[in-house]
């Protein structure tokens, strides 16, 4: 990193490396000096702590992609060729920097504040773009997140976690979203679907005293990582928390991320459960996004710790968090592809589009419910305008010329 003294930028490259394999949590100054056979003193030198470190990396990383995307912005060119320039500067500045992007992903969790200004900043370009055509009625805001998040999993799941080189392909299957939406036929309208009372605990009848002492410290688990986070809960809280023995905890998990693995396990069952109650009665696969999405939103805000949990899993863990979003991706996909055959929605990749929908649902949601949720909430404007992108892409949000 430029600008820096050498010493100084020995201390953030290692410190990357540490970040990388550690995460934020478990990295430390010692282990960064131990790995730069320096004494701690001199780390502490040139910085106060780890998390100034952490905000040195992150600032770094922020402040070069929005260059580019700056940059990307400034193309003479329709609205859907500026936002294709501006997303195709975003996944090709991760795909060069991925390590630095995989690190910067945690900032949600470390400094929720630097995240929105991160996300504002994003958007705000996305939003210019497409503001001086925007048909009237339609959140701008909520839809240059939407946008973003179109191409938020499909850059993780394809770079991040499979290592590919790159994905063209995929990037394909993103521009012909952008520009259509999902719906083939061109004619379904968005609506507003009434939020449901769901139970958030499952009836439980249990076969057995150790069948249901299994179920608390599972839900003394998913309470405390969703309140405290994973790495400042401790075993003996859970089992306090369930009511037992410090012992019998060992009885049922190996380990504190034996118990996070079933808690992530839960949490996606409960939430596909719930889920299926908005769908269930409906068979055409419009009605079924129309209803899913505006499902997801509802349990975001009621269960928002519980995606939390999913989320931060990914780093203390990557089978784990990775095992929850190619579960969810998995099925949708089969559901997309059915409707492919059916004519209801576009014919492209499944798993791409799969990954598409998840992140537009994921990005409004962290937007409204973890980085902005004391402010304005997410309402049925806003709702309506994610929907709207959804189904008919750019060239349903924008005005006739």
């Amino acid at each position: 990193m430029a600008r820096v003294s050498d010493r100084k930028s020995e201390i953030i490259k290692e410190a990357v490396n540490v970040f990388k394999e550690k995460r934020f949590d478990n990295g430390s100054i010692s282990e960064i000096a131990r790995r730069l056979g320096v004494r701690t003193s001199l780390i502490y030198y040139y910085f106060k702590n780890k998390d100034e470190i952490f905000k040195e990396i992150v600032r770094y990383f922020r402040d070069e992609l929005c260059k580019r995307i700056d940059e990307a912005s400034r193309i003479n060119g329709t609205p859907f060729e500026k936002v294709t320039s501006i997303l195709l500067a975003y996944k090709d500045y991760i795909k060069e920097e991925r390590t630095l992007y995989d690190i910067f992903r945690e900032v949600e969790f470390v400094d929720k504040d630097f995240a929105l200004d991160f996300y504002e900043r994003l958007t705000g370009k996305i939003r210019n773009a497409i503001l001086p055509v925007l048909k009237d009625d339609l959140d701008s805001v909520a839809i240059s997140y939407a946008i973003l998040g179109s191409i938020y999993f499909v850059v993780i799941k394809n770079l991040i976690w499979d290592n590919k080189l790159d994905i063209e392909d995929e990037f394909e299957v993103v521009k012909k979203f952008l520009e259509n939406g999902i719906d083939k036929k061109g004619d379904f309208k968005p609506y507003i679907v009434p939020e449901k009372e769901l139970p958030l605990e499952e009836s439980k009848s249990f076969s057995s005293r150790g069948e249901k002492t299994r179920y608390h410290l599972i839900k003394a688990s998913e309470k405390l990582f969703g309140e405290r986070g994973f790495n400042e809960t401790q075993i003996s809280d859970i089992a306090y928390n369930a009511k037992v023995g410090l012992g019998t905890f060992y009885l049922y998990f190996k380990s504190k991320v034996d118990a996070l693995r079933e808690v992530v396990e839960y949490v996606n069952r409960m939430l596909r459960k719930n889920s299926w109650f908005y769908f269930k009665d409906f068979k055409d696969r419009r009605e079924i996004e129309n209803a899913g999405m505006q499902a997801f939103f509802h349990q975001f805000r009621t269960m928002g710790k519980d995606y939390r949990i999913v989320r931060e899993a990914e780093f203390v863990d990557k089978d784990i968090g990775v095992w929850y979003y190619t579960r969810i991706a998995s099925s949708y996909a089969k559901g997309l592809k059915e409707a492919m055959e059916r004519g209801e929605i576009i014919e492209t990749d499944p798993e791409t589009l799969a990954y598409i929908l998840m992140g537009i649902s994921h990005t409004v949601g962290i937007r409204w419910f973890v980085l902005n949720g004391r402010k304005k909430p997410l309402n049925e404007k806003s709702i309506l305008s994610v929907l709207e992108f959804t189904m008919h892409g750019l060239k349903g949000i924008t005005k006739e010329e």
